[in-house]
């Protein structure tokens, strides 16, 4: 599938342009709606953990959340845009000759532009408070590609679930949302109780978010045994999703 893959990557590229014209066409205010979703929950954020509960965090509380969100936002888009991408394009499925994962593909290449941006108003926060970007955050790239392989494992395999499955990508937005909440985002992993860490822990996603939360904001390199975690969680997923999208695609045009 890999070789595959490759052969048709002017496809995947060309998808990836697409989607993103198609996205802000005839909006006024264009890429400035890729920092909307983040800058808002960290208003709501800021509210909610950091005035109301009073949550302490290293750092300035804006960049601590917003070094969070960063990650956390590439992976929601992926998973709300990628799961339903087999579906949505179920003309060139019936029709046409390719490797059916360059359409999930496509959407994490569409969500990393997302992280851009958002990684973009990070830095402009870090400056503008007068903190600027630590050594460790050379650390950065690395996270991203645990991250991407995290996020592809998940795309094929509850891309091609979804096939068979339209519950899948319905429900899609809530389990993204509730998964939100289950991963230190915009609250430290030190804040969560001992006897719920180890539940946490047992979530990717933690170990993502929380080694940004380290190489960005307290200067530090990350935890290796929770990035460890994160890499064999990924790896797993990934190899799951790989094979199950392998196995099935071949059904996809008959199920569509």
């Amino acid at each position: 599938m890999l070789q595959r893959i490759w052969a048709h990557r002017h496809l995947l590229f060309s998808l990836i342009r697409r989607q993103y014209r198609l996205r802000y066409r005839q909006s006024f205010a264009g890429l400035a709606w890729a920092l909307v979703p983040p800058l808002a929950t960290l208003g709501a954020a800021t509210v909610v953990f950091h005035k109301v509960i009073g949550i302490d965090t290293p750092g300035p509380y804006a960049l601590f959340a917003l070094s969070g969100l960063a990650p956390w936002t590439f992976f929601a888009n992926s998973l709300i845009v990628g799961v339903p991408s087999v579906m949505n394009a179920h003309m060139m499925v019936t029709r046409l000759a390719f490797p059916r994962a360059v359409l999930p593909l496509s959407t994490v290449g569409t969500s990393l532009l997302d992280l851009a941006i958002t990684s973009m108003t990070f830095v402009a926060f870090a400056y503008a408070l007068g903190e600027g970007l630590p050594a460790t955050a050379f650390w950065v790239p690395l996270l991203v590609l645990i991250e991407i392989a995290l996020i592809v494992g998940v795309l094929l395999l509850a891309s091609a679930l979804n096939v068979f499955a339209r519950d899948v990508g319905l429900a899609v937005p809530l389990v993204a949302q509730l998964w939100f909440f289950l991963t230190p985002v915009v609250y430290p992993l030190a804040e969560v109780p001992a006897a719920l860490r180890g539940w946490y822990l047992a979530n990717p996603m933690t170990g993502v978010v929380e080694s940004f939360h380290r190489v960005l904001v307290n200067g530090q390199p990350p935890d290796f045994g929770l990035l460890l975690g994160a890499a064999l969680g990924a790896a797993g997923v990934l190899v799951v999703g790989f094979w199950y999208f392998r196995t099935t695609e071949r059904r996809f045009a008959d199920v569509i």
